[in-house]
């Protein structure tokens, strides 16, 4: 019997793929588990339907992830926090902190996409990278200012 994967399943496939296996196999384990479908005509079209729908939405959030990436490319990211009179910050700056900067100037960034920095712990110019989905990274200017604490 001709089935089509609804999901991974251990040495038969990948989801979306059509095998043949066993009328037994099908209708006691993949049938009742949800895992595949009988590979009818219909089937067939809407799985071919869904995939193209699906390279279509990846070539659109590549789009998105590029443009997002040119637009953080060489900009200035400017953050006060609170310090001390020598200069270091009472928190060091978060991901988070830099997602919301980043926000203010409208740029979409999540903390994930900020890649490993050593932590801001005093004022001053950082240079940054953020990594984006599809292989494309951005390299901003992190300003932190101080803003004395009352």
């Amino acid at each position: 019997m001709k089935v089509i994967l609804l999901e991974d399943v251990k040495d038969k496939g990948y989801k979306g793929d059509i095998i043949d296996v066993s009328d037994g196999y099908a209708k006691n384990f993949l049938f009742p588990q949800s895992m595949g479908v009988p590979a009818t005509p219909d089937a067939i079209a809407k799985i071919k339907a869904s995939a193209a729908k699906a390279v279509k939405e990846a070539k659109r959030g590549e789009k998105v992830y590029k443009d997002a990436a040119g637009q953080l490319e060489g900009a200035e990211l400017v953050l006060s926090a609170k310090a001390n009179e020598e200069g270091s910050l009472y928190a060091a700056v978060s991901a988070k902190d830099i997602v919301a900067a980043a926000s203010e100037q409208g740029i979409k960034l999540t903390p994930k996409q900020i890649a490993d920095h050593d932590p801001i712990k005093e004022a001053g110019s950082f240079e940054l990278t953020a990594e984006f989905p599809g292989g494309y990274e951005a390299t901003f200017t992190l300003i932190v200012e101080e803003k004395p604490a009352k």
